[in-house]
C-alpha cells in the first residue's frame, strides 16, 4: 500500500477545485477588462472553466482510458443525482423551460449520442473531433439564440459580477490563469494516481473508480455552485450550470479524451450506467417541461436514485467491468 499515492486523492481534489477557481476568476477578469459582454463570458469562460477539472483529468488518464469513460458518465449522473438532488431539497429550483429548451434538448441529444457509441464499444479520434466541433457549434447557436434575449441570458450572466479580481491588472489576472492551469494539471495527476492506487488496494475496477471517486471529485465545482446557488435562491443559475456541464462533459471531456486515445465504452455502460444517465436526464427535462422547476420531492427522488445506483455497483462489482 502506497499511502503517499492515496494522499493524492484529497490533495488532487483541492488543487482541482482551486485551479478551476483561479482559472475562471483570472479569465473572467481579463475578459471584463477587455470589454467582453458578461453573457459571452458566462457562455464561454465560466462554462469551460467549470468543466476544466474533468477535461484535465481526461488528458492525464490516457494510460487508463476506462477512467475517462467512468468520469464522463459518473459526473453526469452525479451532477443530476447529487448536485440537483441536494440543491432542490434545500430549495425548489425554478427553471423556465421556454428559456432553456435548446440546452435541455442538447443535453438529451448528447446523452443519446453517447448511448449510441456504446454499441460500437469505443470513442475514437473521429468521434472526438466531431464532439469537439459540435461543442463549438453549440456555443455559437446558444449565442445566436440569446444575444438579444435578456431573460435567456440571465442564467449565464448571474455569476459574472464585478469582484475585486476584476480590478486587478492584466499581469496579475494572466498569472492567475497560468497558476490555475498548473494547479489543474498537477491536481489531476495526483488525483488520478491516487484513484488508481485505491482501485489496486481494494480490488476495484478503474471503471468504478472513474464512475464514483473521480466523477464526484471532479464534479465538486458544479456540486458546490448548485448547492450555494440554491441557498442564495439563484435556482435557475444552478439548473443552467448543470445542464451546461453535462453537455460539456460529453462533447468536451470525452471529445478531448478520444482525440488522444481510443476511449472504451464497455458493455456494462450500455446495460446499466448509460440507461441511468439517460433516465436522470429525461426525468430532469420532464420536470422542467411540466412545472418550470425541480421540486423538493423530485430532488429527493434524484438523490435516492444516485444512492441506489452506487449501492447496486458496490453489491454487483461485475457492473463496473
Amino acid at each position: 500500500m502506497n499511502l503517499l499515492l492515496l494522499l493524492g486523492i484529497p490533495i488532487g481534489i483541492g488543487l482541482l477545485y482551486l485551479g478551476s477557481e483561479w482559472l475562471v476568476k483570472g479569465g473572467k477578469g481579463l475578459a471584463l477588462r477587455l470589454g467582453v459582454p458578461p453573457f459571452v463570458i458566462g457562455l464561454t469562460i465560466l462554462a469551460f472553466g467549470s468543466s476544466a477539472p474533468e477535461c484535465i483529468t481526461s488528458i492525464v488518464s490516457t494510460e487508463t482510458p476506462e477512467i475517462i469513460t467512468g468520469n464522463v458518465i459518473g459526473s453526469n449522473i452525479a451532477n443530476i443525482g447529487l448536485a440537483i438532488g441536494l440543491a432542490a431539497i434545500i430549495s425548489p429550483m425554478a427553471a423556465k423551460f421556454s428559456t432553456m429548451r435548446f440546452e435541455l434538448g442538447m443535453m438529451l441529444a448528447v446523452s443519446l449520442a453517447m448511448f449510441a457509441l456504446a454499441f460500437i464499444g469505443y470513442a475514437g479520434f473521429i468521434v472526438g473531433a466531431i464532439f469537439v466541433a459540435a461543442l463549438f457549434v453549440f456555443v455559437y447557436v446558444v449565442y445566436r439564440l440569446k444575444k438579444n434575449d435578456e431573460e435567456g441570458q440571465a442564467s449565464y450572466t448571474s455569476e459574472v459580477v464585478e469582484e475585486k479580481e476584476d480590478s486587478l491588472g492584466y499581469p496579475i489576472l494572466a498569472l492567475m490563469v497560468v497558476i490555475g492551469l498548473i494547479m489543474l494539471y498537477f491536481g489531476a495527476r495526483f488525483f488520478v494516481n491516487g484513484a488508481v492506487e485505491l482501485s489496486h488496494i481494494f480490488g476495484m475496477s478503474e471503471m468504478f473508480i472513474g464512475l464514483v471517486v473521480v466523477a464526484v471529485g471532479t464534479s465538486l465545482p458544479e456540486i458546490c455552485i448548485s448547492v450555494l446557488a440554491a441557498r442564495r435562491g439563484e435556482n435557475e443559475m444552478a439548473v443552467a450550470n448543470i445542464v451546461g456541464s453535462n453537455i460539456f462533459n460529453v462533447l468536451f471531456v470525452l471529445g478531448i479524451g478520444a482525440l488522444l486515445v481510443d476511449v472504451p465504452i464497455p458493455d456494462s455502460a450500455l446495460i446499466f450506467h448509460l440507461p441511468i444517465m439517460l433516465l436522470l436526464t429525461a426525468a430532469m427535462m420532464l420536470a422542467v417541461y411540466r412545472k418550470d422547476r425541480v421540486s423538493r420531492p423530485v430532488g429527493a427522488l434524484f438523490l435516492a436514485v444516485y444512492v441506489a445506483y452506487v449501492a447496486i455497483m458496490m453489491a454487483i462489482p461485475s457492473l463496473t467491468i
